[in-house]
């Protein structure tokens, strides 16, 4: 919920940058502590070591895909489908 109202806070800003460089280095800073706050979450859940800071983040880390994990799950399911009934799905197929 938070990252919801965060999103709707920011969108109207998105092509808008400070001049103000303290300000663009305070909304970094807030942007780096948000995904660092998410990363350890994740991390947390799987059991991982949590990070102190995004410098710590392995250079070939990369974050989970839901759209990749769905399409492997009906991948998965259109598999087992096929497997179960393929006399059915090939006179259907006809």
């Amino acid at each position: 919920m938070k990252d919801i109202a965060h999103f709707n806070a920011i969108k109207g800003k998105r092509n808008i940058v400070s001049l103000n460089y303290a300000q663009r280095e305070k909304e970094n800073n807030e942007e780096d502590a948000m995904r660092l706050a998410r990363i350890n979450d994740r991390f947390k859940r799987e059991g991982k070591p949590l990070l102190k800071k995004l410098d710590d983040l392995p250079k070939d880390y990369q974050e989970p895909d839901p759209y990749l994990d769905e399409t492997v799950k009906i991948a998965l399911d259109l598999a087992h489908l096929e497997q179960e009934k393929p006399a059915e799905q090939a006179a259907a197929g006809k």
